[in-house]
């Protein structure tokens, strides 16, 4: 049924300020009777200060028997100036409220904001401070539209919606009247997918969501830019470090968390490379900036555990260590920002505002994490970690994500697990089972240059060690993301052969054993396997490097995929 809001309420109750809120966040259209009076007015050649509109609201009244705001509702709907939902600004008496009672066809919610004379009295003299043009009312008696205590008395018996403004502003209304008209999604909507990986990254998390992204509306990128995506997509190969893989190849809205860090000159030039604008892209005002000096405090790690020298961390450790005013620059603070941040609360890059309309609309999301599992500040071998919590509970808090919206744990593992080379005098950490990359390519029948040669880090562009699989990191990984989906990526590292399979059946037969032992493991299904990444232009264009068992839908399905 057609949805219809009514405000009623004596003048600086936060009549205009509800109905704007309500038109920003929830999409409603709004008519404005002082906007319908003012063309009245220009028609009629009368002046348009504020009493003399009221006069005309009363000559209308008259002249109509009441029914000229309910008209010109039924008018604006009719031409398409307004749509469904309609918040209307502002009913005056009953009887103008009785017409809209009558209209059965519509659901008429009748929301009344009252607050003491005194507290409304005060209210109009600081607008009137505010204001650069000079109210002709003198004092709030004259100002206000409600002339008879009547029509108060009948807006609070009527309405079905009533708040007391004394104590509340203008977030809070809105808060309360969006909840009544059961705007909030419920919490048992589960619309987000979340990917992590289950080693020390590098498990090939980026190919894999560049490959979903296209099936989802939102995705969403924490981390920050000391982890790399590298991604074979329709514009060539690509490194994102900020955004989320594969947004240039889709029309999904991309979603930066609070917990991202933000290398400046380096998001700019994604931006400008995946051709995003503010219609798509949403910054979190929280997610830290890093600077210069962070990077170069960074660089000390390099040779002690293999940092990548990026100034995340020590842009996280600001975060916590200099929490005084305007001391930590956040994305709010960077003007080069402010089209995709916003310039004032509630911030049109919030991600718990775009993640809560999303929710509602029920839009599927897919929030990509980054690193991995062992890696994390907490759970991984300290001091061999990075700056934050890499597995999923991790990667929500970042985003401003509760728990009770993930549908699906995806978690991405590769048959030979990596850590970036032992930097001089150091270790970048302890690696189960070490192998050589020569090793690991004569057994699986590959090239052993090709495999050497596309072993470099994303970001550093560093060497890596190579392991054989480690089981028990994969389990203690499993208790960490309790992953619904386990997603298998390189399975030409175990054979071949693997590069040419098209379907499950035709992977080798120790490869099906492997998937088989790893489903046994987590008690999960392998429900996407990559048989291979593309390492030259001819293999760029064959867009069949993945295998698809999956047994579970993204978009307006996934809310009925419990």
């Amino acid at each position: 049924m057609a949805q219809v809001v009514v405000i009623t309420g004596r003048t600086c109750n936060g009549k205009t300020q509800l109905a704007r809120r309500l038109g920003e966040e929830f999409g409603f259209s709004i008519l404005d009777t002082s906007e319908i009076l003012k063309q009245q007015a220009k028609a009629r050649s009368v002046p348009q200060d504020r009493l003399s509109l009221q006069s005309l609201g009363d000559k209308l009244d008259g002249e109509t028997n009441h029914k000229w705001v309910f008209d010109a509702t039924e008018r604006a709907i009719e031409s398409g100036d307004i749509h469904f939902p309609i918040v209307i600004d502002n009913i005056r008496n009953a009887e103008q409220l009785a017409y809209f009672r009558q209209h059965s066809d519509w659901k008429l919610t009748h929301v009344h904001l009252y607050a003491p004379d005194d507290v409304l009295a005060e209210r109009f003299q600081k607008r009137l401070q505010t204001r650069n043009q000079p109210e002709a009312a003198k004092n709030f008696k004259e100002a206000d539209l409600i002339k008879q205590e009547r029509d108060i008395e009948s807006f609070k018996a009527d309405a079905d919606v009533r708040i007391f403004t004394k104590r509340t502003d203008s977030e809070d209304t809105l808060v309360r009247v969006a909840a009544h008209l059961g705007l909030f999604a419920p919490p048992q909507i589960r619309s987000v997918d979340v990917l992590v990986g289950g080693q020390f990254g590098s498990e090939g998390k980026g190919h894999v969501a560049a490959y979903l992204a296209k099936e989802y509306q939102v995705l969403v990128r924490v981390g920050g830019p000391n982890a790399g995506h590298t991604v074979s997509g329709k514009k060539g190969v690509y490194t994102y470090h900020h955004l989320p893989s594969g947004c240039q190849d889709t029309s999904a809205e991309v979603l930066l968390g609070a917990g991202t860090t933000i290398y400046l000159p380096g998001l700019l030039k994604e931006i400008d490379d995946c051709g995003l604008d503010e219609a798509r892209l949403f910054i979190d005002p929280q997610a830290i900036i890093i600077t210069e000096e962070d990077r170069k405090q960074e660089a000390k790690l390099k040779d002690g555990i293999a940092s990548t020298g990026s100034g995340s961390g020590y842009a996280s450790a600001r975060r916590i260590t200099e929490r005084l005013p305007n001391q930590t620059k956040l994305a709010k603070d960077m003007p080069e920002l402010a089209a995709y941040v916003g310039s004032a609360p509630p911030y049109r890059g919030s991600t718990i505002y775009r993640l809560e309309r999303a929710y509602r609309e029920g839009k599927s999301i897919l929030l990509e994490g980054t690193q991995g599992s062992g890696l994390s500040i907490f759970h991984g071998v300290y001091p061999y970690v990075t700056s934050r919590d890499t597995n999923v509970a991790g990667c929500l808090a970042e985003a401003g994500i509760s728990p009770s919206r993930v549908r699906r744990v995806l978690m991405v593992v590769r048959p030979t697990p990596i850590r970036v080379q032992d930097p001089p005098g150091g270790t970048s950490g302890p690696l189960k089972h070490q192998t050589t990359f020569d090793i690991v390519a004569k057994e699986a029948g590959l090239n052993a240059t090709d495999v050497s040669q596309a072993e470099k880090t994303s970001t550093t562009g560093r060497d890596r060690r190579v392991g054989w699989f480690d089981w028990e990191l994969f389990r203690r990984s499993c208790a960490l993301n309790a992953p619904t989906d386990l997603i298998l990526t390189f399975a030409d590292y175990l054979h071949v052969e693997n590069q040419r399979a098209r379907r499950f059946e035709q992977l080798s037969p120790d490869t099906i054993k492997f998937i088989e032992e790893l489903e046994r493991v987590s008690q999960a299904p392998v429900s996407l396997i990559n048989i291979r990444f593309p390492r030259t232009e001819e293999e760029r264009l064959d867009m069949r490097t993945i295998i698809d068992r999956r047994k579970w839908w993204v978009g307006n399905r996934a809310l009925l995929d419990q």
